[in-house]
């Protein structure tokens, strides 16, 4: 049987230490981060993620029997109320439930060596809208990825607004905090680096993309650096007959993430 605490006052000492939860300078030194929600938060628990404690509210004991409990047998559980969840919460209408998560640092892992086969990353150079790397996450995720590297000046994989546009995916993707000393070990690996830009000779649909592969996806306004452009091995163009100016950074991630998808699967029909 599941024990449970309760906490009854936002004021205190513990809630307050949570709450700083949602400052990312206090998620990196705490290594620990906030998700919302029932389904986001089962969703963490089925991806194998290390959740220490979940709060909910008084009358949301069916939800939490339904989606939490069958998970949480080695998770702190605190029953508390409203005005304490809503505390925590960054959103307008919280559902009821906060959990708190171990933040991950794949970089930590071994880069894996030439022997492997048709890999795909996406690296993220500068990029600053949640709701773009939420996406591009979900995408990543659904296009069989195998992680994200994060760049200088990306914004937080764990920010709230991350967490909810990726639908869950972020819980499935190995996430890549040192972002240039990984790019550099898999790019000495034999991975080859792709690049949008304007100066491409052919378009994404003339280009290889099923081999080992890392995908850099820009700022979305100034788009890919000097720096790594000057390191890439392909040039993609995404063919616009419409003559736009430019597409949504996560838009073009997708269409070149399920290219990639499309070639891999004639490829394998050959």
């Amino acid at each position: 049987m599941i024990k449970e605490t309760y906490i009854e006052s936002r004021n205190n000492s513990r809630i307050k230490s949570l709450k700083k939860l949602k400052e990312k300078k206090h998620r990196m030194r705490q290594g620990l981060y906030l998700v919302e929600g029932f389904r986001l938060l089962e969703e963490a628990f089925r991806a194998g993620k290390k959740v220490h404690t979940v709060l909910y509210e008084r009358g949301k004991e069916e939800e939490f029997s339904r989606y939490i409990a069958p998970y949480a047998e080695e998770s702190e559980i605190i029953l508390t109320e409203n005005d304490v969840i809503r505390d925590l919460s960054s959103t307008v209408h919280p559902q009821g439930v906060i959990g708190v998560v171990s933040l991950e640092d794949a970089s930590t892992e071994e880069v894996p060596g030439r022997g492997a086969s048709s890999e795909l990353l996406l690296y993220l150079d500068g990029l600053q809208d949640p709701g773009n790397l939420g996406t591009i996450i979900r995408s990543a995720h659904a296009s069989g990825a195998k992680g994200i590297i994060l760049g200088r000046n990306t914004v937080d994989p764990y920010n709230e607004k991350v967490i909810r546009s990726s639908m869950g995916s972020i819980f499935h993707l190995p996430i890549y905090h040192q972002g240039e000393e990984t790019l550099r070990g898999f790019l000495e690996a034999g991975y080859q680096l792709a690049v949008t830009s304007l100066e491409a000779e052919k378009n994404l649909f003339h280009e290889d993309l099923t081999g080992n592969l890392i995908i850099a996806i820009g700022n979305e306004g100034s788009g890919i650096s000097q720096e790594i452009e000057n390191k890439a091995d392909v040039l993609l163009r995404i063919p616009m007959p419409g003559n736009a100016e430019s597409l949504n950074a996560a838009v073009a991630a997708s269409i070149i993430l399920f290219e990639r998808v499309r070639q891999m699967e004639n490829r394998f029909l050959k």
